[in-house]
């Protein structure tokens, strides 16, 4: 990949204070700054090094480069060029998306990421960032968050996890209130195209932090609440295929990206593409 046609900049405009960073470079293009915001960043490709708290730092591969905010460091390309994600988050939203105001920094600056689980939903987010405008994409794109810094900040901050209650009525009214969204759009000519639906707006329905809401409903439902609202658009897609409606019509109805996105959906949930889906 051409490294211009890689670099971007997110702005996550729904928070205060959130960017994810995805970018290839040659040499030294970063002097001494520093951010005001926690930084979190994954080495893709190459080798990276930083000056950080007096200490020179080798980022390898599968290195997570972990920084508190206004703490002064540098970057550079060890080797000939280097790939890496990063992700900032303000201590303000910090404080939002985990739903607590007793945060610890970062003891560690560059661990493993073991198993690849950071940059597994650091790509997740980008992915969806580049690909947005489809029905509940800004839903994903928290989940996936929130479930990053959790754990990030519970393994290399140790801030403590918070204990999950039982809220079988805020578990309830959330899926009450997605399988209306479902019901809503599988009508042929209706359509659901917006980005309104994030985990802040499901929190403000039943009275929950995000956080909370989202670790409530995954324990309860098995699976968190977009995943279990793109379950119910596929059961919907199922019907309407079924019917006799194409699969372009389908996938615009129900607020896919497109038609590639809705196949790769479909067959995720039932293993079979919508051709080979045999109505009676």
């Amino acid at each position: 990949m051409n490294p211009k046609q890689r670099n971007r900049l997110h702005h996550l405009s729904w928070h205060e204070g959130v960017e994810l960073l995805d970018v290839s470079f040659h040499g030294q293009p970063y002097g001494k700054h520093s951010h005001d915001a926690y930084a979190i960043g994954v080495m893709e490709g190459g080798v990276g090094g930083t000056l950080y708290r007096g200490t020179r730092q080798v980022l390898p591969p599968h290195t997570l480069a972990l920084m508190n905010p206004d703490e002064l460091h540098d970057g550079y390309a060890i080797s000939e060029t280097l790939q890496y994600k990063m992700l900032y988050v303000s201590e303000s939203a910090m404080r939002h998306l985990l739903g607590r105001d007793d945060l610890h920094g970062f003891h560690v600056h560059a661990p493993r990421d073991d198993g690849g689980h950071v940059k597994l939903l650091l790509n997740d987010i980008h992915r969806r960032l580049e690909r947005k405008d489809h029905a509940g994409w800004r839903l994903a794109v928290d989940s996936a968050l929130t479930e990053l810094l959790e754990s990030i900040m519970q393994r290399h901050a140790r801030n403590s996890p918070r204990p999950v209650g039982r809220e079988p009525d805020a578990v309830r009214l959330i899926k009450e209130h997605l399988n209306g969204l479902v019901t809503e759009t599988r009508r042929p000519g209706a359509s659901y195209r917006g980005d309104s639906i994030t985990l802040d707006h499901l929190a403000k329905l039943v009275d929950l932090k995000p956080n909370y809401l989202l670790n409530v409903f995954s324990q309860h439902v098995g699976v968190p609440p977009y995943m279990y609202w793109m379950a119910r658009r596929i059961d919907s897609a199922k019907t309407l295929l079924a019917t006799g409606h194409c699969a372009s019509d389908v996938a615009y109805w129900l607020g896919f990206y497109d038609q590639s996105h809705f196949i790769r959906s479909f067959k995720r949930f039932t293993g079979v593409t919508p051709r080979q889906l045999v109505g009676h």
